[in-house]
């Protein structure tokens, strides 16, 4: 099970500096929404520059002009991007068009879905290659919203991956829902000691042998 850490910082070198404390216990780096606004695409350059073996998420979160913002994604080094369920379908089938010819996956974000089992159906015709099974970070913790991934799982064969406030003290029951991934922000980032937090939730998403 892969862990993506979210740096949801407003300042780059704050992020850095937490990035480079972290990075190693990550398989997936994510440059957050409140990181890329505050500092645009220098935000994406700059972790890739850092961490050139790390694969590079940008939690765009985007819902139109895919043909502008991904092309410059990807040249700044990107190897995701995030869209929103709610946006049309022809703009994500083309959104998934032009990062794949980009070298570059889709995240569909089902932040904005009201019905989940839907969005799950709908995810598998429209050439994404995974899901974000998120809730936003001001309303609710995802394992309070716990009764959805059944219906999410159960209308889809994709790649799941789950974000939403996750704790110390939900991870286990997260991972025994086996999903491809979890993301976690502020319980690594914002702790006293990050790279021990990363250490931990790293840990307990390696399979023991």
């Amino acid at each position: 099970m892969k862990l993506q850490i979210s740096y949801d910082f407003t300042n780059l070198s704050q992020a850095l500096e937490i990035a480079k404390k972290t990075a190693l216990f990550a398989d997936i780096l994510e440059v957050g929404t409140p990181l890329l606004i505050a500092e645009g695409i220098r935000a994406i350059e700059s972790f890739k520059n850092t961490f050139p073996d790390k694969p590079i998420i940008a939690d765009t979160k985007i819902v139109d002009r895919v043909s502008d913002v991904i092309p410059m994604l990807a040249k700044a080094g990107a190897s995701a991007v995030t869209i929103l369920y709610g946006t049309s379908n022809s703009v994500i089938q083309k959104a998934a068009s032009i990062a794949h010819k980009h070298d570059m996956k889709v995240i569909l974000d089902l932040i904005d879905a009201e019905t989940m089992g839907q969005a799950a159906r709908d995810a598998e015709s429209l050439d994404v290659d995974s899901i974000l099974f998120h809730y936003p970070h001001e309303t609710s913790e995802f394992y309070s919203n716990i009764d959805q991934w059944e219906i999410v799982r159960g209308n889809t064969d994709l790649p799941i991956f789950v974000s939403g406030r996750i704790t110390k003290k939900q991870i286990l029951g997260i991972k025994a829902l086996k999903p491809q991934g979890m993301v976690i922000g502020e319980a690594i980032t914002k702790a006293d000691d990050p790279a021990a937090e990363a250490h931990y939730f790293k840990e307990k998403l390696t399979p023991r042998t």
